[in-house]
């Protein structure tokens, strides 16, 4: 087993030993959220095998900008020192066709200039996230640490070549959120976040939430998502995708 995979244990230890036994919520709760996010992608990536320099999402594969979903599910309880649990679900799948422009090689096939190719890029994930809540939100503020496992299951694609995406990546996980006092807004924003020198992976957003009724509330934000891989899953990758989003959530 790699060091890294044993972060979210080591990391939620540590937190459990020094929260206080009331870092929990106060009541049963669940929280069911939509979102649609309108990202424009960058970055590059190659098999790590191959000799030849990297292929360009824009620039070689003519990608700029696409759409994602995104679901979530929250279950808080008032039981001291058990960590809450968030479980998201994020499909982010696009596929393009372009006439290349340079001679660009994947999994050893040669692909010369001037031929058209389809492509695929998939970088859909689970997260399974373990946290405890430092601030409650009954004090008009919030703050929650905890980890993430996220669990990758997409692939990239030229024509018929493709490299399957199955990475599990433990992250650091931390959010917090703040209530404009007199008004039903807040604003905040979450993290995620690794570095093990083969998967560097970055992930945050920051909103504006309005809740007009204790059960249902609506934010508008924006995320952030670079990934970096070294020879992982036989890919050298960096990829970017970037732009607003918009949710919707039950609080039951």
């Amino acid at each position: 087993m790699k060091t890294h995979h044993l972060l979210p244990i080591l990391t939620l230890s540590t937190l459990s030993g020094l929260i206080s036994p009331h870092a929990s919520a106060d009541t049963l709760g669940v929280y069911l959220g939509s979102s649609y996010w309108s990202p424009s992608f960058s970055g590059d990536f190659k098999s790590a095998s191959s000799g030849q320099g990297q292929i360009g999402l824009k620039k070689d594969l003519g990608y700029s900008s696409g759409s994602a979903n995104h679901l979530y599910l929250v279950l808080e309880h008032p039981l001291p020192m058990v960590p809450e649990l968030r479980i998201d679900r994020t499909n982010l799948s696009e596929t393009s066709r372009n006439r290349l422009e340079r001679t660009i090689e994947f999994r050893d096939t040669t692909y010369n200039a001037g031929t058209e190719v389809s492509s695929e890029f998939d970088l859909s994930h689970t997260d399974f996230t373990a946290y405890y809540e430092l601030l409650d939100d009954t004090l008009a503020a919030s703050l929650d640490l905890g980890v993430t496992l996220r669990i990758f299951d997409g692939e990239v694609r030229i024509d018929q070549e493709h490299q399957k995406l199955d990475a599990h990546v433990p992250l650091l996980y931390g959010s917090g959120q703040v209530r404009i006092p007199g008004t039903d807004f807040s604003a905040g924003g979450s993290m995620q976040y690794i570095n093990t020198g083969d998967i560097r992976l970055t992930d945050y957003r920051v909103f504006v939430s309005y809740t007009p009724v204790y059960v249902l509330s609506g934010e508008l934000g924006y995320r952030s998502f670079n990934l970096e891989l070294d020879d992982v899953d036989s890919l050298d990758a960096d990829f970017d995708a970037k732009g607003v989003y918009a949710s919707v959530y039950l609080h039951f």
